[in-house]
């Protein structure tokens, strides 16, 4: 669970506090002996509880990037225009990045983000990705090698240096995308040999967590093969799979964040001895992360950055994501990625993923047109710099990737301008007008009209439950909600998103969850982040619905108690890139107690949005509630509990105790059925797009 010095051997804390000392006793003298790239260096601060960069001449700085501001490289697809390429629009590369400079200048740009060209004839602040942990070998190799501390520290002298004296210089990215993903960790380390020091410290942590007893051990987990003592965990491909209603998952997290917490340091005292005054702007978050993994951060990183994939086509953004990274941390946060693609470009893009053998078609936000991806990004920009810890918005990227993908395989429509240097104008169009009133929106928090004529963006200050014992006002929706589109763009998600779930310590929600109502019935919708391997448990025949994914729905009307559950159940599919899919499946409790199975068709859907996304959507009928309509006024009592694979977290409204049991009608909480508009934004604590 927590990464904490009791939990490490005492010769370790000692030459972690060492290592700590050592560092600040050196660091003013250090400073002094920098390099003259930042005299007062980049830095964060906070003003009324909005977070902002500061440039070094000391003035408010809100970062609005562009990823991959590169002239690339000649290519054979390059040479049959297939690619983008400086060489087949410019005379000289000079020639190039003054063109450039001058079109992000023009569209509103102040950043060069992730993989730019460094030349400062640019002139943009510049964001720099090492792949510091990549080229140390710190992942999947042995990251708990003595060794691996000398070895990062070379690395990152030797990655830093031609940055040094680079006045534009803001900051590094330790890496991109390494994800903690725990389950892999886990299995990874625990099939190495024994003389890999990160294996040794995962047989330590087991040996401890059941204190050397082997029969303590099974209650959680179920060995592979003969495998039968600690003794014989120290062989190599050795392996232990979770038990039905066990508590392994804990013991997997903290493993984790063992290896999140000496990374995260290890990166810091690297790039600070390495650059001292430039920010550590962290590993860019892979679209996800896991709570145990961000609370070992500390302030090992000056700014977290991660990477979005817009949650919705309309741009809305999940604000339990940002204010989960607030709550968990209270460090400001830059949004190192995000886009949008459209079937209709020039570049011939696909607009898909391909891993081996398979494609994912849509695995990344893509809408049909570029008027609704100019629409959506726009609308996401605000969205973003509503959040008071999101200090810049980078999007991905300069040109379109080439036709038919790069080498991975990814062919998306993503880029300012297509292959042919020709910009989008619509979407350029959005920046241009955006991107000069960002450092607004941002001081505010809100604004009474949206950035389009069309379209509305309102994501209000954060509120917790205020105590009240009147009922809460549930809405009406205000447009037909259709729970067979694939698609939550119909929500109005400002007006419906429950703004006080509460999460089961140490954790903070996390997912929303969405709730209206219509005479004809009730509607849920949620829009989560979550990890799971199904290989990870021991089971035959079907998963079992225990261990899935849930979303729980206590409904008492007219006295009467009304229990449902969706279940998120992996499915093997061999003909997915995962090897398994997602399937939902709705369950009523009926008054005997025994779960009958419900009819998904109109009823319930997942988005398809591949792992880690988790979206849902579900239609509970009035009659399944005893009567024919509902109708404004009509008082209920409510609850709704989310929890996640293998039970790792729950969170509900109430948060009453017992989370997830399906119990009785105790902790509900009192609503009433609102038809009106007026005040219920009021009651909002999020934002929404409203087409």
């Amino acid at each position: 669970m927590r990464l904490m010095l009791s939990r490490l051997s005492k010769p370790k804390v000692r030459l972690i506090l060492f290592l700590l000392l050592t560092f600040f006793a050196a660091a003013p003298a250090r400073a002094a002996d920098s390099p003259e790239s930042s005299p007062r260096g980049w830095k964060t601060i906070e003003n009324q509880g909005v977070h902002w960069l500061q440039s070094p001449d000391g003035k408010v700085f809100y970062s609005k990037g562009v990823n991959i501001v590169s002239g690339a490289k000649e290519t054979e697809k390059s040479r049959r225009s297939e690619a983008y390429y400086w060489q087949n629009f410019y005379p000289t590369l000079d020639e190039w990045r003054r063109s450039v400079g001058d079109r992000l200048n023009a569209w509103g740009f102040n950043t060069r983000g992730g993989w730019s060209d460094p030349s400062p004839d640019m002139g943009l602040a510049l964001t720099v990705d090492l792949e510091l942990g990549r080229n140390s070998k710190f992942h999947w190799f042995d990251p708990f090698d003595p060794a691996m501390e000398a070895k990062t520290l070379e690395w990152a002298r030797k990655l830093t240096a031609p940055y040094l004296n680079d006045p534009n210089l803001m900051g590094y990215y330790s890496d991109n995308e390494v994800g903690w993903w725990n389950s892999s960790l886990f299995c990874w380390y625990l099939k190495a040999g024994w003389e890999n020091h990160t294996k040794r410290v995962l047989w330590q942590l087991l040996y401890d967590h059941y204190a050397g007893d082997w029969n303590r051990l099974k209650r959680d987990w179920v060995p592979q093969g003969s495998l039968g003592s600690f003794e014989e965990l120290k062989q190599p491909d050795v392996q232990l799979k979770l038990r039905q209603g066990g508590e392994g998952i804990r013991l997997v997290n903290r493993f984790m964040a063992l290896c999140a917490g000496h990374y995260y340091q290890l990166m810091a005292r690297s790039l600070r001895a390495a650059h001292p005054g430039a920010l550590v702007m962290g590993d860019r978050l892979p679209l996800y992360y896991h709570q145990d993994a961000i609370r070992t951060m500390g302030d090992a990183v000056d700014v977290i950055s991660t990477n979005y994939n817009v949650d919705t086509p309309d741009g809305w953004v999940a604000p339990y994501y940002f204010e989960g990274l607030q709550r968990l941390t209270g460090k400001p946060v830059i949004v190192t990625e995000f886009f949008f693609a459209a079937e209709e470009n020039r570049s011939g893009n696909r607009n898909e993923t391909a891993r081996s053998a398979h494609a994912k078609p849509g695995h990344l936000m893509t809408v049909e047109t570029q008027a609704q991806r100019a629409w959506g990004a726009a609308n996401a920009l605000v969205n973003f710099a509503r959040f008071p810890n999101v200090v810049g918005i980078h999007w991905f990227q300069y040109a379109d990737e080439p036709l038919g993908g790069r080498e991975d395989g990814e062919d998306y429509n993503m880029g300012l301008v297509d292959t042919a240097d020709r910009p989008y104008e619509e979407v350029t169009e959005v920046f241009r007008r955006l991107n000069p009133v960002l450092e607004t929106y941002h001081r505010e928090g809100r604004s009474p009209e949206g950035p389009l004529a069309g379209s509305t963006a309102s994501i209000l200050p954060v509120s917790t439950s205020t105590g009240r014992q009147d009922p809460t006002p549930l809405p009406r929706a205000v447009r037909p909600l259709d729970v067979t589109d694939q698609s939550l763009v119909d929500w109005d998600k400002s007006r419906t998103r429950l703004t006080d779930l509460q999460a089961v310590d140490p954790y903070v929600p996390f997912g929303d969850i969405h709730l209206a109502w219509k005479p004809e019935g009730l509607y849920v919708a949620s829009i989560a982040n979550t990890y799971v391997d199904p290989r990870l448990l021991d089971y035959q025949g079907d998963f079992p619905l225990s261990e899935a994914f849930q979303l729980h729905v206590q409904v008492e009307a007219a006295g009467r108690l009304h229990q449902f559950v969706i279940y998120l159940v992996p499915q093997e599919n061999s003909a997915l890139p995962d090897g398994f899919e997602i399937i939902p499946k709705l369950y009523r409790k009926t008054e005997n107690g025994a779960m009958e199975l419900m009819p998904n068709d109109g009823h319930v859907q997942r988005i398809h949005k591949s792992l880690p996304h988790m979206l849902l959507e579900a239609f509970l009928p009035a009659e399944w509630l005893g009567m024919p309509e509902l109708v404004e006024g009509m008082p209920l009592r409510m609850n709704l509990t989310l929890v996640s694979f293998y039970r790792e977290m729950t969170m509900s409204w109430t948060g009453a105790p017992g989370l997830g049991e399906g119990g009785g009608s105790e902790g509900l909480r009192a609503v009433i059925l609102r038809d009106t508009q007026e005040g219920l934004r009021a009651e909002s604590s999020s934002g929404s797009v409203v087409p």
